[in-house]
C-alpha cells in the first residue's frame, strides 16, 4: 500500500482524467467544426445505422457540441498547469497494468461498436484486438509473476561549479 502526505498529488487517476477529458473534449470539437462547415450531404456518426446527414443536425447541437469541447480542452490546459506545481508519485507495476488494460477496453470497445454498427457483422475489430490482448496478457502475466519493474527515472547530476566572483576592470 502506497503512503502519500496530504499534500496534492497527480497520479493516474489525474491522468485518466486529463486524457479522458482531452479525447472527449477534442473529438465533441472536431465534430462541431464538421458540423458547422461541413457539406450538407456528407454524413456523420460510426456507420450503418448510426450515421446523420449534417443537413439533418440541429444547430443546437452543433453549438453544444463546441462549446462543450472548448470547455473540456480548457479544464485539460487547466489540469496540465496546474498539474506542475503537484507533486508527482511514483508508477507502480499494478498501476501500470491497470492503465493499460483500461486503455484496452476503452479502445476495443469503440473499435468493436464502430464494426458493428456498419452492419455487415465482424471485419476487422479482432485484428486489433487479439496482438493487443496478447500483449496485455503478457504484461499481466510479468507483474504478477513478479518480474515487472517501474523504469528508474533518470536524474541529472549537474556539475558543481565554482562560486564566480566579479573582476574589476
Amino acid at each position: 500500500m502506497r503512503t502519500t502526505s496530504i499534500e496534492k498529488t497527480r497520479g493516474y487517476g489525474w491522468k485518466a482524467a486529463e486524457w479522458l477529458m482531452g479525447v472527449v473534449g477534442g473529438v465533441a470539437l472536431i465534430i462541431g467544426l464538421v458540423i458547422m462547415f461541413g457539406p450538407e450531404r456528407d454524413t456523420v456518426g460510426l456507420g450503418g445505422d448510426l450515421t446523420w446527414e449534417i443537413g439533418e443536425i440541429s444547430s443546437a447541437w452543433m453549438y453544444g457540441l463546441l462549446i462543450g469541447g472548448v470547455v473540456l480542452i480548457a479544464g485539460v490546459l487547466y489540469m496540465v498547469i496546474a498539474g506542475r506545481s503537484r507533486t508527482r508519485l511514483a508508477p507502480t507495476p499494478m498501476g501500470d497494468l491497470i492503465w493499460h488494460a483500461s486503455v484496452f477496453v476503452l479502445v476495443n470497445a469503440y473499435i468493436w461498436a464502430q464494426d458493428f454498427a456498419l452492419g455487415s457483422g465482424l471485419d476487422y475489430a479482432h485484428f486489433a484486438t487479439i496482438p493487443w490482448g496478447i500483449g496485455l496478457a503478457i504484461h499481466a502475466w510479468n507483474v504478477f509473476r513478479g518480474r515487472a519493474t517501474t523504469p528508474t527515472p533518470v536524474v541529472s547530476e549537474t556539475l558543481e561549479e565554482e562560486p564566480k566572483t566579479l573582476q574589476p576592470h
